[in-house]
């Protein structure tokens, strides 16, 4: 059933030692995916993760081997992922990446909601409070999590990938389809045991800028201007209801599990926008949708910035005085 059903996509990128772990994970002698179609889009890997796949592909009939010719940048390799998945003929598409974890335990909970024909399945609930699950605002945090749900495969609409390539450097080009999936009442369920989990939780080495947003050197000037925040942000304006936009803002900058922080984001993000005509666009989007007190603390810290800057990390904070006195103290 789930053979039948179920197209895998893996993207990967210069990672062959978490790539070896996943592919383990998958083609382990228990897993319920391993007999599934599994395409691996190789986003022109020098690593030896190109040869790696090849092995597996020579090995496993079931496993094809894309590899570009050249580096499209992480995002673009997503929705390429995406729209791969979606042209496929089954009914769901579950894109993975090549550094998580996977605990098949629960996996009858997957079989379960497929035969239920849930329209979105998260398999991944590390950012959702149990007692959160049936708000949107919390499950669409938690799908910005690429391989976090199995979407069946007509959600991805032309006007839906048309999004997602737009998307591209926003970072959250995942988040368009439980959107558009939101704003036409199509079911969405957070399964409770967890199936996948991000790999960077597990290990700081995975993460990698240049996997996420491509080359560094040659960048448009909008996207040197992109923060996860402003993305998703931008991302957001995707949904109908405005006020349900600022709950989902609201829950992601709220999340004790962004570790930069709200000081980073100011200082080094929104401020020096609100000074650029060209960008200034971006942080409207952002300040628009904010609540009343995230304006006024962004106001605040806009005026106190060449004073003091806060850096929130997960057992500490950070003060750093007239840019070179700094304190440090533990939560």
């Amino acid at each position: 059933m789930v053979r039948d059903k179920i197209q895998i996509v893996l993207v990967t990128y210069n990672r062959i030692e978490y790539l070896r772990r996943t592919l383990n994970h998958i083609f382990d002698a228990n897993s319920p995916i391993k007999d599934c179609d599994i395409t691996i889009l190789d986003n022109a890997s020098t690593d030896g993760s190109s040869e790696l796949i090849q092995e597996y592909a020579n090995t496993y009939h079931n496993v094809k081997h894309i590899r570009r010719s050249i580096n499209i940048g992480g995002n673009a390799n997503i929705v390429r992922a995406f729209e791969y998945g979606a042209a496929c003929g089954k009914e769901y598409v579950w894109v993975l990446c090549d550094d998580d974890k996977y605990d098949f335990s629960s996996w009858s909970q997957v079989e379960k909601e497929i035969e239920n024909k849930t329209d979105i399945i998260c398999v991944s609930n590390y950012l959702v409070p149990v007692d959160k699950f049936e708000k949107f605002s919390y499950q669409l945090f938690q799908l910005t999590f690429v391989p976090g749900a199995l979407y069946r495969t007509e959600l991805i609409t032309d006007s839906v990938l048309i999004c997602m390539y737009d998307a591209i450097s926003t970072m959250f080009t995942q988040s368009c389809i439980p959107i558009s999936a939101y704003n036409k009442n199509k079911t969405i369920k957070i399964l409770p045991a967890e199936i996948v989990h991000n790999g960077q939780m597990y290990d700081d080495r995975c993460l990698d800028v240049s996997y996420n947003r491509g080359a560094e050197d040659f960048v448009l000037e909008r996207k040197k201007y992109i923060s996860w925040v402003i993305g998703y942000c931008n991302v957001l304006t995707l949904l109908n209801d405005m006020h349900l936009r600022k709950e989902c803002l609201e829950v992601a900058i709220s999340s004790p599990l962004i570790t930069y922080g709200w000081s980073w984001f100011f200082h080094t993000q929104l401020a020096p926008l609100l000074f650029s005509v060209n960008k200034r666009s971006y942080f409207f989007e952002v300040f628009k949708n904010l609540k009343t007190k995230w304006q006024i603390l962004f106001i605040l810290s806009v005026v106190f910035s060449p004073i003091i800057v806060i850096y929130n990390e997960p057992n500490h904070i950070f003060f750093k005085f007239f840019g070179f006195i700094k304190l440090k103290i533990k939560k």
